[in-house]
């Protein structure tokens, strides 16, 4: 072989330069910055998605405990008997029924649930105060959110509280090992009342006397 032929060889063309360590560090930064940039956004996103979805799987289970008390006469399901009962957070949803709707009681027999909902407001800075109350709740299917904690009360008094979403604080420090949050509240929920449930599910008496005119 000439040496011609071993410098063909053996040499590196000026064209096929690779690559400096300050291009490539360049290179870096402009991807640190995309990333950086659209992380947020692909999070933020992420996040609403999963709210969106908490709030349809709630609903979906509202739904389903009318559509049970109307083909099992009025009585409504435990939480097992629902086919929407999980979270997209992976929790379980919990349900909350007024103690005179028993299993075995149908929601046509009784005139009033004796469970009211409270229902706090925001006033600024987090806080919260008594806002308005809801009487003759038949029940209320809610779930955790997004922190895993739920902050929905338990019933006290025939009454259950639920914070704004404006408010900070806790109403169930049981599912904080007994220690109450400062987190915002974030619980997903629908409560049905005793008069839409009957409105929904109880047929009208046969010899109801009529409220129109002749």
């Amino acid at each position: 072989m000439s040496l011609y032929q071993t410098w063909k060889y053996t040499s590196r063309p000026a064209d096929k330069k690779g690559f400096t360590l300050v291009e490539i560090a360049i290179v870096l930064v402009i991807v640190g910055l995309i990333i950086g940039t659209l992380a947020p956004l692909m999070m933020s996103m992420i996040k609403r998605d999963k709210l969106k979805s908490g709030r349809q799987t709630v609903q979906r289970a509202r739904d389903e405990i009318i559509g049970y008390a109307m083909i099992n006469g009025g009585r409504l399901p435990t939480l097992t008997s629902l086919a929407h009962r999980q979270d997209p957070w992976g929790n379980q949803l919990f349900l909350i029924t007024a103690p005179a709707l028993s299993s075995s009681t149908s929601v046509c027999s009784v005139n009033a649930t004796n469970m009211s909902v409270i229902l706090y407001v925001g006033s600024g800075g987090g806080a919260c105060s008594t806002g308005n109350i809801v009487s003759n709740v038949a029940c209320i299917v809610a779930s955790k959110g997004p922190d895993y904690n739920r902050q929905i009360s338990a019933i006290s008094g025939g009454q259950v509280g639920i914070l704004d979403y404006g408010c900070s604080g806790d109403l169930f420090p049981a599912d904080n090992a007994g220690v109450p949050s400062n987190r915002p509240f974030d619980d997903v929920y629908e409560y049905l009342s005793l008069e839409e449930l009957k409105a929904r599910v109880c047929q009208p008496s046969s010899n109801s006397t009529s409220s129109s005119g002749p």
